[in-house]
C-alpha cells in the first residue's frame, strides 16, 4: 500500500507575482497485515488521506459457482 500526503512547495513565480506554490505529493510505504490491504485504504481514505493498493481481478471457482475476486498484487 502507498500512502500521499500534500506538501506546499515553492516553485517559483505565476504571472509575474514572485508567489507561486505548486503542491506535490510525498509517498509513504505501509505495512499492514496480511489480507487487510483493502480494509486499510478504506480506512485511509476516510480520514482524507489517498492510498493507492494494486488489486487484480481474478475468477475463484468453488464447487457450486464461480466468482470474480480482486486480490493484492503485493508479494507475502
Amino acid at each position: 500500500m502507498i500512502l500521499t500526503k500534500p506538501k506546499s512547495v515553492n516553485a517559483g513565480p505565476i504571472s509575474g507575482t514572485g508567489e507561486g506554490v505548486a503542491h506535490s505529493k510525498r509517498w509513504y510505504v505501509a505495512l499492514v497485515r496480511m489480507h487487510h490491504e483493502k480494509k486499510v485504504s478504506e480506512r485511509l481514505s476516510k480520514m482524507g488521506i489517498d492510498s493507492f493498493v494494486p488489486v487484480q481481478q481474478q475468477i475463484h471457482q468453488w464447487s457450486d459457482r464461480r466468482k470474480m475476486v480482486d486480490t493484492v498484487l503485493l508479494p507475502m
